[in-house]
């Protein structure tokens, strides 16, 4: 690899929401050290993750690995760090996340150790909100359709809600670790929202429409997700209402995280995770709501 003693290098795990993640904590990082930021997009594009590189469809301020610095990252390497994190850590050029709550350890590590995490903690980046909102914008434009739902947002008090059911119900281990949020937990929070602001225009973003369809009555909603568009366009479209009912997804997160209306309402699941062994204290900002999911 070439000496190369002014970068920060980050993995690339999983859907989009854990992309910006990643990225939001190495961004935050190099422009604190002053250096570029490397993302190695290696996983995501050997597992086929469910967005793909969903995070290059954002104006974001980094590069990835090159050639050589990938022969010296070997991803066999990574896969023997990984598994013996608990015991050795870093170790053979990767520091692994080994908690669900911000490691401030992970910010000390020399210039020639690969980050690998999901680093799901806005600690990592609470002083760079405002060059992460300038970042994490659209390259293209909306399409059409994607367009009008936006201008139409703009037309009343706009709700998003996420509604994430998909593999946190078919995937064993993903209910185990994430948990369904319930139909209350989401009725609730409409309720909420109508108290606090009145009529509401309501937007759902889901995987399942048709549940939602089924335990949400509502006079004004529009079903977002029937339209078909992209992660990193729904993503954009939730943070372009005023407020936001989220699932616990990373995805939704950002979408509220991203919304910058200076009054906004945010009501997010607690517990985050079903798992017992895992944090919770770092994923919720203290400035949003929480109702028992």
């Amino acid at each position: 690899m070439a000496d190369n003693k002014h970068a920060v290098y980050v993995r690339l795990l999983g859907g989009l929401g854990n992309q910006l993640f990643q990225y939001a904590m190495g961004r935050a990082l190099s422009d604190a050290r002053q250096t570029e930021l490397v993302l190695d997009p290696r996983f995501i594009l050997r597992k086929g993750c469910i967005s793909g590189l969903a995070i290059d469809e954002f104006a974001i301020r980094a590069r990835y690995l090159t050639d050589a610095e990938a022969a010296h990252f070997k991803e066999p390497v990574w896969k023997l760090t990984r598994a013996l994190r608990r015991q050795i850590n870093p170790w053979m050029g990767y520091y692994h996340e080994t908690v669900h709550s911000f490691d401030s350890a992970a910010l000390v590590q020399s210039y020639d150790v690969m980050l690998s995490g999901f680093w799901q903690s806005e600690r990592y980046f609470d002083n760079h909100s405002d060059l992460l909102q300038s970042d994490l914008v659209l390259k293209k434009a909306l399409p059409p359709e994607a367009a009008q739902v936006a201008a139409q947002m703009k037309c009343g008090t706009s709700v998003a809600m996420h509604v994430r059911r998909g593999d946190y119900l078919s995937d064993p281990k993903a209910l185990a670790k994430h948990g369904a949020t319930s139909a209350h937990y989401y009725q609730t929070a409409l309720q909420l929202m109508i108290e606090k602001l009145g009529g509401v225009d309501l937007y759902v973003f889901s995987d399942d429409p048709e549940w939602v369809r089924a335990n949400i009555q509502h006079p004004s909603i529009t079903f977002v997700s029937d339209f078909g568009f992209s992660a990193e366009q729904d993503l954009w479209l939730i943070s372009a209402c005023q407020h936001q009912i989220i699932a616990n997804s990373s995805f939704s997160w950002w979408g509220a995280y991203l919304n910058d209306y200076a009054s906004k309402i945010v009501v997010a699941p607690e517990p985050w995770f079903d798992a017992k062994h895992m944090a919770q204290q770092d994923i919720i900002p203290t400035d949003w709501n929480t109702l028992a999911k």
